[in-house]
């Protein structure tokens, strides 16, 4: 990959090779990787970077948040809708440690993400500089994939080269990169490595015969995607292969978006909120093919929200009741927990065009006696999964299911939709729909706050006509209720619908199970329209069902930042069944 044409100018000036601060390397390699957007706040250690992004890369959005964890977390909303690294810059000690839960929050949603450090100069290192922290290795280690330090400016562009590797290798996640002021100001030879060439790994033909094997006998399969870094072709090929096998899928909490809700093989999402029936006809099936997706605890939820109750971790247990397949692009987290009957390390596209390829030309993979039993099955998971969606009741005087079948049917369906962490988010979990991969944003983290400042992200990579919803609790959104200013000024298009319990609902709702009574869950009453309205965001407050349709058309009209507060009783928690 060959410089830019202005940088390329520069170096033969004179007859010799120009030679560019670090920083200005930094700026072209993002540039030269095709980085659509950079989030920061300008500070001490970072300043020579963000100069140099807006002097040499215009082309590169560069967009100043409040709060370095909503600037971090745009940068892992980024780096899951657009398959590359979202980019981020910290300045120094008390902002690179702001973004730790986000940098969480990327490992845990498997987003890939890198976070540039900016540091003290070399020479007083391990002095205790002012705002330092000397060791970011130690601090970040444990958070991120790789934390890398760049000690000379003629490494910046392999070190870079190696973080966009590792971000996007395997189980994708963070990265990080510290940079020592001295670093970024020092001279060297402008170079520009060619993009890493990421590896496929896929099936074996002797593992795709396996797997015809255990899939032709099974009576009871299910599918269960999950994980980031598909191709919408792929998703569209697994849902085509599922269909002609007649194998219902179910998607890992949070990626709900990876299979059309109007797809007759689209039977739910597991995880918190997962549907009862869902849950037992997961315990039901003979074969559980997990494709792409982790087995960790949110993924295998059961009753009484314990982990690894879902599916029997012990293959031992399970014996011929209950067959695992697990194919996932990192090897970490193969039998890492859950020994499999079948392990595959596979990249999920890749091993969606094996199975395509070896069964494109056969007969379904179904012996032809276990043919009806397979529609059965299927058919009784399908009336499950609408059954759920259009049950439950919300106490008080505004609904909440009709509130989300009113946005449900407003909304574009290649709408993004964000949410943090709460009870709140059961509601749109449950009753809206997707019908496009890329939809659906929301940590595994549990992160509180992490819905508006993805929402920004978004908007700063998509298409300005793409519609845009942060949905959020009144505890969710006063952690980073700051960054409706960033909106704001950065002019971009989105709606955020804000319920107000006036409680930490789901804690409070735990408390009540646990022990009768609560303890630091209730909240004041905020004034959410007017809050807003401080701001510059145009907003609406609605108490009573038959509100909402009129606020939501008014919203819908406007453009830039708009907020509707959803005032229920602080009752209302989940959906009731």
């Amino acid at each position: 990959m060959h410089p830019p044409a202005a940088a390329a100018s520069e170096t033969a000036a004179h007859g010799h090779i120009e030679r560019v601060s670090g920083a200005r390397i930094v700026a072209e390699v993002l540039g030269a990787y095709g980085v659509p957007a950079v989030t920061f706040i300008p500070g001490e250690g970072i300043l020579e970077i963000v100069d140099a992004l807006a002097c040499h890369t215009p082309r590169i959005a560069l967009a100043s948040f409040r709060h370095e964890a909503g600037m971090a977390y745009a940068a892992q909303a980024i780096g899951q809708l657009s398959g590359q690294p979202g980019v981020c810059l910290a300045a120094r000690a008390p902002g690179a440690l702001n973004t730790a839960l986000a940098v969480h929050t990327a490992f845990t949603d498997s987003a890939p993400m890198i976070l540039i450090v900016g540091q003290t100069s070399r020479a007083v290192s391990g002095r205790e500089a002012m705002l330092n922290a000397d060791d970011f290795q130690r601090v970040f280690g444990p958070l991120a994939k790789w934390v890398g330090l760049i000690d000379a400016p003629e490494r910046i562009g392999e070190m870079f080269a190696r973080a966009w590797h590792v971000a996007l290798s395997g189980r994708r996640g963070p990265v990080v990169l510290v940079i020592p002021e001295d670093v970024a100001q020092a001279q060297a030879r402008l170079s520009t490595p060619a993009l890493p060439r990421l590896p496929t790994p896929s099936i074996a033909r002797a593992d795709l015969g396996r797997l015809r094997g255990m899939l032709q006998s099974a009576l009871r399969p299910m599918i269960i995607v999950g994980g980031t870094g598909w191709q919408r072709a792929s998703l569209e090929t697994l849902a085509a292969l599922a269909r002609r096998h007649v194998v219902p899928v179910a998607t890992t909490y949070r990626r709900r978006d990876l299979i059309d809700h109007d797809d007759a093989v689209f039977v739910g999402e597991i995880g918190i909120g997962i549907d009862p029936a869902l849950a037992r006809r997961v315990r039901e099936a003979d074969l559980l093919i997990v494709l792409n997706g982790r087995l960790g605890e949110l993924n295998t939820l059961g009753e009484g929200f314990k982990g690894y109750a879902l599916i029997e971790p012990d293959a031992g247990r399970r014996g011929n009741a209950q067959r695992l397949v697990h194919i996932h692009a990192d090897a970490g987290e193969l039998n890492a927990v859950y020994q499999a009957d079948l392990a595959l390390l596979a990249q999920a596209d890749a091993a969606v065009d094996a199975w395509q390829e070896a069964s494109a030309a056969d007969a379904p993979w179904c012996d032809p006696q276990a043919l009806d039993a397979r529609r059965g099955w299927l058919g009784a998971l399908r009336a499950e999964r609408l059954a759920y969606v259009t049950g439950g009741r919300c106490e008080g005087p505004l609904d909440l299911r009709a509130v989300y079948a009113t946005l449900d049917a407003t909304l574009d369906d290649d709408a993004v939709v964000t949410s943090g962490a709460g009870a709140y988010a059961i509601w749109p979990q449950r009753y809206l729909t997707h019908h496009r991969p890329g939809t659906q944003l929301g940590p595994k983290s549990g992160a509180m706050g992490y819905g508006l400042a993805a929402a920004i992200g978004a908007a700063l990579v998509l298409e300005p006509a793409r519609q845009i919803v942060a949905i959020a609790g009144d505890g969710c959104l006063m952690m980073h209720a700051e960054e409706l200013e960033t909106a704001v000024r950065l002019g971009i298009s989105l709606l955020v619908l804000v319920v107000n319990n006036r409680a930490y609902g789901a804690i409070d709702g735990a408390q009540r199970r646990l022990f009768g009574r609560t303890t630091g869950t209730e909240l004041g009453n905020i004034d959410f329209a007017a809050f807003a309205r401080a701001f510059g965001v145009k907003s609406w407050a609605v108490e009573e069902t038959v509100a909402f349709s009129p606020a939501l058309d008014a919203a819908i009209a406007e453009s830039g930042v708009r907020l509707i507060e959803l005032c229920v009783p602080r009752s209302v928690g989940k959906p009731l069944a």
